[in-house]
């Protein structure tokens, strides 16, 4: 599913006052901001902007004031509303705003990872096009890992779906200089939305249960579920720390320096009393 463009992060204005903010204003609550031209208001990334859009439809309201705080977007028919925050980084800036909301809302928390990124570099002189490549670096499934082990809470909470996004995207950079040593210099102007590859959503516990492999007997270590899962065993500790810290799994013990991880022992239901067996009487 190919998604049109919105605004570059290239367009970025200096960061102002939100315009028409509640505190300020008084704008009432469910009222949608005023739109501006560009997005330099909100210095919001190309990417950001586009799934906005993509996630709002015609009928969806962005930038929707809503008890006391700013929502991406409100989409839904009265009285059966979602809201939608779109997050490319940080869960631990957002989760405390999406908890709080999910009390009394349906919630929907859009993460995107990259899984195709295009590079094309700028002549700082004329703004020509000097290269363009594709990036080796390549995000999946359990990049979303490395966002949950700050806030694993999310993982588990109720009205919340958490929803992974693969997009395809183009980068483009200017070699000025006064970007990252990392990127030898190249800034970053702007990172745009060329395609919605696969969307996953998560909604309850035994959505993110299902993730672990049915065929690898515990206890997991980082390395077994490494190893199962293809990842290699930095991200496989990544995947489990957060089920753990969500209260999903349980450490049982250690192997050596490696922390050793189990299902929790199941529960009986509520209601209902566990049974015991009575000891065979002799004859």
């Amino acid at each position: 599913m190919t998604v049109s463009k919105a605004g570059s992060s290239g367009d970025r204005a200096r960061k102002k006052p939100r315009p028409g903010a509640p505190a300020e204003a008084g704008l009432e609550a469910g009222e949608a901001f005023p739109v501006y031209e560009g997005i330099g208001v909100y210095a919001e990334s190309g990417l950001h902007a586009s799934l906005k859009a993509h996630y709002a439809g015609p009928e969806g309201r962005l930038e929707v004031a809503l008890e006391g705080r700013i929502v991406d977007l409100v989409r839904g028919a009265a009285g059966d509303e979602e809201l939608v925050e779109i997050q490319t980084r940080r869960f631990d800036k957002i989760s405390a705003k999406v908890l709080a909301l999910a009390e009394g809302h349906k919630v929907r928390l859009v993460h995107p990872v990259v899984a195709e990124l295009r590079i094309a570099r700028l002549s700082p002189e004329t703004g020509e096009i000097l290269s363009e490549r594709k990036s080796p670096k390549a995000g999946d499934l359990w990049s979303i890992f490395d966002e949950l082990m700050r806030a694993p809470a999310l993982m588990v909470a109720r009205n919340l779906t958490v929803e992974l996004v693969l997009v395809r995207c183009r980068e483009i950079r200017c070699r000025d200089g006064t970007g990252s040593w990392r990127r030898r210099g190249d800034k970053v102007l702007s990172r745009d939305l060329e395609e919605v590859l696969e969307a996953r959503a998560f909604s309850r516990p035994s959505d993110w249960l299902r993730l672990l492999p049915r065929d690898l007997d515990p206890p997991w270590s980082s390395v077994s579920l490494g190893e199962a899962l293809g990842i290699g065993a930095e991200r496989a500790r990544r995947v489990l720390y957060s089920f753990a810290s969500a209260g999903l799994i349980e450490q049982v013990g250690k192997e050596g320096r490696r922390k050793l991880y189990a299902p929790l022992p199941s529960r009986p239901k509520a209601g209902k009393k566990p049974t015991t067996r009575k000891a065979a009487t002799k004859p």
